[in-house]
């Protein structure tokens, strides 16, 4: 069966680690301190077997005329540890002829019953029976007269040593805790996803002003930060295409609404009869007119090609003041035959570091706008320089009557023409250039200083 839910995913694979995690700890107990305290077991019982040879051997040699079944002290001694410890005790020749014991019942406590067994230098074998460190047996030989005999001692307390048992229910018991407090953590990592997810299910759905509201410094709250930033991306874009393809419709309306006109006009006038001269008046302010929607729409999907896909820069070093002074040169004649005069403030400030391609793109628009909107027999003033070690900047300044703050501010939206403007424009330059300086992370601004306006570009 297939998990799907993050939730019991992460939940199993939790409680498979500390399942894993409670089998290593447990062997790792039994090979080192489960063996140690089992050793100082052994060495505890192996001790008090010793004193106890002691003992029965001193009583067996102040009686060595007897043999050790009639020894009246040495029954004694063990009736005694009997007594005392319930010891089970009884005496055997080599041959394992019991020759005494002081139970009832048969002697059937074989060492095949037991787990291990311990040897000491003393003689003595010890014998462990499995999990039971409280229930042994043990021999003992003891010197008397020639052969000697075997003493054998079952000693069962009838209490399981359970330390390893302990072991494990402790074990489990921090693991069960350590899954309770799991528990809520799960839940607030799963919650924040699903919390994610209805974002994006919504903003899927057509919700654009959807976002998420995830807080943290983790990676989950990371990734709604990039979801809302891409929200906010996506919102902006398609709002600027509705708005762009809005502005484009309403602009083919006049050029279309002239063609149309012109045709009917044309249509006209050969019906009657009209001279060539009138046809080519018509035919000539349709070629304006198609040159106008070439231009609209050349840079409506320059535009829109920015909105949907920045390619990447292309930064390479290059003399700004040399730059500037042959782009100027280019806009002698465009200058000279709209009667207008170039006053140049080009300081030499060294190389840039800048994508050259859109530098030129973002001059030409601004020089562009500033000498199509400039009456004959006016001056456009040029600046560059450099406000600090690593950026360049230039200016360009054209007459222009007073404007509001408010147009200023709209001055670089998409189709935005200046009130009362009469010169032929589509009001998508400067919604270019603003989008290029973007790009190379720079700023553009607009300020009027009473008679002229004068647009200013800084690029790092």
């Amino acid at each position: 069966m297939t998990i799907k839910r993050l939730y019991l995913k992460i939940l199993f694979a939790f409680l498979g680690i500390l399942l894993i995690t409670i089998l290593l700890t447990i062997g790792l107990f039994i090979a080192t301190a489960g063996r140690c305290y089992k050793s100082y077991l052994d060495r505890q019982t192996i001790a008090k077997l010793k004193i106890f040879k002691v003992m029965v051997q001193k009583e067996v040699d102040r009686h060595k005329d007897l043999p050790a079944e009639k020894n009246p002290d040495l029954i004694q001694l063990l009736d005694t540890c009997t007594a005392l410890f319930g010891v089970k005790l009884w005496m055997s020749e080599p041959g394992e002829h019991i020759i005494f014991q002081n139970f009832e019942g048969p002697v059937d406590f074989l060492p095949d019953r037991a787990h291990r067994q311990v040897h000491h230098d003393s003689g003595i074998t010890l014998y462990h029976y499995i999990l039971k460190w409280n229930k042994y047996y043990a021999i003992i030989p003891i010197n008397d007269r020639s052969q000697g005999f075997l003493l054998h001692l079952f000693v069962d307390t009838g209490k399981t040593s359970r330390h390893e048992g302990l072991f494990l229910m402790g074990l489990l018991a921090i693991g069960i805790a350590a899954t309770l407090m799991l528990l809520p953590t799960v839940s607030y990592i799963t919650r924040r996803i699903n919390r994610l997810n209805q974002s994006a299910l919504e903003f899927a759905g057509g919700n654009l002003s959807v976002r998420t509201d995830i807080k943290g410094q983790d990676e989950i709250a990371k990734l709604g930060d990039t979801f809302n930033l891409m929200a906010d991306r996506l919102e902006r874009l398609v709002g600027n295409t509705k708005e762009l393809t809005a502005n484009v419709s309403h602009e083919l309306r006049s050029p279309l609404a002239r063609l149309r006109v012109s045709k009917e006009l044309i249509r006209d006038k050969l019906e009657q009869g009209a001279s060539n001269d009138a046809i080519m008046r018509l035919l000539n302010n349709m070629g304006s007119d198609i040159k106008d929607l070439d231009t609209l729409i050349e840079e409506a999907l320059a535009l829109s090609k920015m909105n949907y896909q920045e390619s990447p820069l292309a930064p390479e070093t290059f003399i700004f003041s040399n730059f500037m002074k042959s782009m100027l040169d280019t806009y002698l004649p465009l200058l000279s035959s709209n009667d207008l005069v170039l006053d140049l403030d080009i300081r030499d400030f060294g190389k840039a570091s800048q994508d050259k391609a859109l530098v030129k793109s973002i001059f030409t628009n601004l020089m562009d706008n500033a000498i199509k909107y400039s009456p004959p027999g006016n001056t456009i003033h040029v600046s560059a320089g450099t406000i600090s070690p690593k950026g360049l900047e230039f200016s360009i300044s054209n007459p222009c009557k007073p404007m509001s703050q408010e147009d200023l501010d709209r001055l670089f939206n998409p189709f935005f023409r200046i009130p009362g403007q009469k010169a032929p424009g589509t009001g998508l330059g400067l919604a270019i250039a603003k989008k290029q300086v973007r790009r190379c992370k720079g700023t553009i601004r607009a300020e009027h200083t009473g008679r002229e306006i004068c647009l200013t570009v800084y690029l790092p």
